[in-house]
């Protein structure tokens, strides 16, 4: 009996030597990071493939990057500085998961949009990795009037599984941006919503160094919005990752979040959204009422990837019936154009 105990002891010890050796692991919200160009007339298939493998999943960060076949009116130098994660020549669609090298056929992260299997696998390959590093959603307040945005970001590390290379990046993202859109498959230039679109970063572009005090890090960061950019449509998105100047194969994502819309961000009594937009049935199967107490100009329904699918010019109605049983079922954007502004609604149908 007396050895028996003593087994046990020594597997017990064994084990909390185990746990001691492996730090406690957070869930890990994965990186996509999407080249695209309005140029690229295959594009828009490589977004839908995307928006197909990531349905339903809550566990994704999915950026867009305007570069890689030519540029366009969103190209900006963020865009054409990630491009070095190619490792040579460029191409559209691309993409990177977790800026790691899954795919070892190219020389850096960057690989082709390939089928949705693909994409599943490869998000499954990132979820397999372990991650000892938290994000906690961004906290974000903005005042339209100035248009000053302050974001807080707060990490957490387990132990002090960190380094000297580890960095934070704070990039702006917008949605929803009107842009026209070569589409091969269409044969045709296509109306087009870009969605996740990289506009600037709150930090330097290769983020900036941790300073962790009892495996934490906290920090605010300003900005001033460009008048330009929709703050309804703008989120904030973390990215904690090593920095390797040397190697692009050695720039793994630790982990990564994003905020809400900086809609959500204002305060009380600071602003007014103008636009009262009613839509239902939703979830609904083919017919849609939408009422406004503003004139309405025009009514447009867009996909997950940005597509137009049906838009309709309105002669200043308050009222209006859509009839949208030639759609597919799935998630779309209802945008209503009025006198006093934009509004968007999520409809489903089924």
């Amino acid at each position: 009996m007396k050895k028996q105990i003593s087994f046990l002891l020594t597997l017990l010890s064994v084990a909390v030597v185990f746990a001691q050796d492996d730090p406690q692991a957070f869930t890990r919200k994965i990186l996509i990071e999407q080249f695209t160009t309005a140029q690229c007339g295959y594009c828009p298939a490589g977004a839908e493939r995307l928006a197909t493998a990531t349905d339903g999943q809550t566990n994704v960060v999915w950026l867009r990057y305007h570069a890689g076949f030519g540029t366009d009116a969103l190209t900006n130098d963020i865009a054409e500085t990630m491009t070095c994660f190619y490792g040579g020549s460029t191409f559209a669609p691309a993409m990177m998961v977790d800026r790691t090298h899954f795919d070892v056929s190219r020389p850096g992260p960057v690989m082709s949009v390939g089928s949705v299997s693909d994409i599943r696998r490869y998000l499954s390959d990132a979820k397999s990795v372990k991650t000892y590093c938290k994000v906690q959603t961004p906290e974000v307040k903005y005042n339209p009037d100035t248009r000053a945005l302050e974001c807080t970001v707060n990490v957490r590390f387990s132990d002090e599984v960190y380094g000297p290379d580890t960095r934070l990046q704070v990039l702006l993202i917008e949605d929803s941006i009107f842009m026209r859109q070569a589409d091969n498959y269409a044969q045709a230039i296509v109306d087009y919503w870009h969605y996740g679109v990289v506009r600037d970063a709150l930090t330097p572009l290769w983020g900036v160094p941790l300073t962790v005090v009892d495996g934490s890090f906290a920090q605010t960061f300003s900005y001033t919005l460009p008048a330009d950019y929709v703050y309804q449509n703008c989120k904030v998105a973390v990215i904690v990752y090593n920095y390797d100047a040397d190697n692009i194969n050695n720039r793994q994502v630790l982990n990564s979040a994003i905020s809400g819309y900086l809609k959500n961000a204002v305060g009380i009594g600071e602003v007014s959204e103008g636009v009262q937009m009613r839509l239902f049935p939703n979830p609904a199967t083919g017919i849609v009422v939408l009422e406004s107490d503003a004139a309405v100009r025009q009514v447009s329904v867009v996909d997950a990837t940005g597509r137009t699918h049906f838009s309709l010019p309105v002669d200043g109605e308050q009222h209006v019936c859509l009839d949208l049983s030639q759609l597919s079922a799935g998630l779309y954007l209802v945008r209503m154009q009025t006198s006093q502004g934009i509004a968007t609604r999520q409809l489903i149908l089924r």
